[in-house]
């Protein structure tokens, strides 16, 4: 008890001499100072940051971080998920006891001198009437090193350093106009699409916008703020930092010699293949000294992939393009001469003019199918809904697919007509491309079955084939552009159909799959699509 007693009797002594220190702090500078020792000697904290919060950009500032004596710099980064964020979104208090059991995923980490992440935090909101102006953030390096106690002293702390806050605010040592004006400028940050990296004259991040964090801290990775771009390890960043620190190096160089560097562009090998470009532009102090630099990186991974779609498609259609043309040119030459000579028969010319006349038709369908990857590349794809029967379609495609060949029986299993609102040229678009693959990729079965099958919420239709089947292997990757099956390459086709099957069925919130047990095993072809009793 007399241990106790004593404990709150310095506690509340400190609390005393901070709220007289806070008074007196002339500046943020000053204000952090005193919070700093303070929460130093009544927590005995490893590290402690004080953070400002703008509501109009909906931005962080971190005037100053400390880590046991040393005072380190701040940052600025826009509201996100993490645990400062949440305190300042809800304005409560947060106690973790043990981070690495417990605490949220870090998106922005602050910069220490230390490895690893602290165990403990306390993390606090200064309120000032119902507004968050801030908070203030203490950790310790080892678990369950706070409790509830702790945290009451440090909302205790809090209380006295918004008050000091709100006056530094409304002061006339803080320019309203030049606050405002400061606040509209992190709002253009926070909105651009483009990612924007401010860096110190140490090349330090000291600012991120909204854009640059969500580019950067995939899969909830972290920014380190204040940590120096050029170092070799950028806290957990995923997209490849020694790769994108050694193509800095030379626009870093550039940006300290006050020049505006070239465009870069970095192409990373991990997460996927991505491309980013770099752009920077020097910052220049009232005495043209070069006081930091302001990085602009923009994910420029679909434009390429836009430009190597048109070089596919554009060697695509040369090659199989050229031999209808050449059929159709070829028989056109044989009809002519063979009329100059007066020698044709009937016969001749209709199986002639015939085959001009199919040659034509695999040429409308390969254009057809040309604009429809463009439509789904740039994103102009659209479906047309109309009320529709989807047994009696199934069963008109069928018949026509039928007509193609005598080898195959197709049969159709529906319980009753399934009606809703879809598009039905589209939906015949699919059915029509995964019975003709049915039909040549089963060359030596009969068997060819289509079912129907439908609940109050979705309708699911099945291809089934008794043909050449799928590796695993394949079977995942059927779907995606110009890909061909090993066995089925020697065999016509474009490599698009199923790419633009699936798209149509996305289009309708569907799925699309197929399921293999193997080479020569057979192949089932699926999709659901939700059943939109209404247009």
């Amino acid at each position: 008890m007399i241990t106790t007693g004593i404990r709150r009797r310095e506690h509340l002594k400190l609390l005393r001499d901070v709220s007289q220190a806070l008074a007196q702090s002339a500046d943020l500078e000053a204000l952090f100072a005193v919070l700093h020792s303070s929460v130093r000697a009544a927590l005995a904290a490893d590290t402690l940051l004080l953070g400002l919060y703008d509501g109009v950009s909906r931005t962080i500032h971190v005037v100053r971080q400390g880590e046991f004596n040393a005072a380190l710099p701040g940052g600025t980064f826009p509201l996100g998920h993490g645990l400062t964020s949440d305190v300042i979104r809800t304005g409560h208090s947060r106690l973790i006891r043990h981070w690495s059991r417990e605490g949220p995923p870090v998106q922005v980490q602050y910069l220490t001198q230390t490895p690893g992440l602290p165990e403990s935090a306390l993390t606090v909101p200064l309120l000032f009437g119902d507004e968050v102006l801030g908070v203030i953030a203490a950790h310790k390096y080892e678990p369950d090193a706070f409790d509830e106690d702790d945290l009451l002293v440090l909302e205790a702390i809090a209380a006295p350093s918004a008050i000091s806050l709100h006056a530094l605010r409304t002061s006339q040592q803080l320019n309203g106009q030049l606050r405002e004006r400061v606040s509209e400028l992190e709002a253009v940050l926070g909105t651009m699409a483009d990612a924007v990296l401010l860096l110190d004259s140490e090349h330090r991040v000291v600012s991120i916008n909204r854009a640059a964090r969500e580019l950067l801290c995939a899969d909830q990775a972290g920014v380190v703020l204040g940590q120096p771009l050029d170092q070799q390890v950028w806290g957990q960043w995923p997209l490849g930092a020694r790769e994108i620190a050694v193509a800095l190096d030379p626009m870093l160089a550039a940006l300290d010699r006050g020049e505006v560097p070239r465009e870069i562009e970095v192409r990373l090998k991990r997460r996927g293949r991505r491309i980013l470009s770099f752009n920077g532009a020097p910052l220049m102090d009232a005495h043209d000294s070069v006081r930091g630099s302001a990085l602009i990186v923009r994910d420029v991974t679909r434009p390429h992939e836009i430009e190597e779609l048109k070089d596919e498609m554009l060697s695509v259609a040369s090659h199989d393009l050229k031999t209808p043309v050449t059929v159709i040119r070829s028989d056109a030459q044989f009809l002519r001469r063979e009329i100059a000579r007066d020698t044709l028969t009937m016969t001749q010319i209709d199986e002639g003019l015939g085959a001009i006349v199919r040659q034509t038709e695999r040429l409308s369908r390969l254009l057809s199918l040309l604009l429809d990857v463009s439509r789904i590349e740039s994103g102009r794809f659209e479906i047309y809904r109309s009320f529709t029967d989807l047994c009696a379609l199934a069963s008109s495609t069928i018949a026509e697919v039928q007509a193609t060949t005598d080898r195959h029986v197709i049969q159709l299993h529906a319980a009753s007509p399934t009606t809703g609102y879809w598009d039905e040229r589209r939906l015949q678009q699919v059915l029509q491309n995964l019975l003709t693959n049915a039909v040549k990729y089963s060359p030596t079965s009969e068997r060819i079955d289509v079912s129907i099958e439908a609940d109050k919420t979705w309708v699911t239709v099945s291809v089934t084939d008794q043909g050449l089947g799928l590796a695993p292997e394949e079977a995942q990757h059927v779907f995606e552009r110009f890909f061909r099956a090993r066995k089925t390459r020697g065999l016509e086709g474009s490599g698009l159909g199923l790419h633009i099957c699936k798209s149509i069925v996305r289009a309708h919130g569907g799925r699309i799959w197929v399921e293999s047990g193997g080479p020569g095993l057979g192949s089932s072809f699926h999709f659901a699509i939700p059943r939109r009793l209404h247009s």
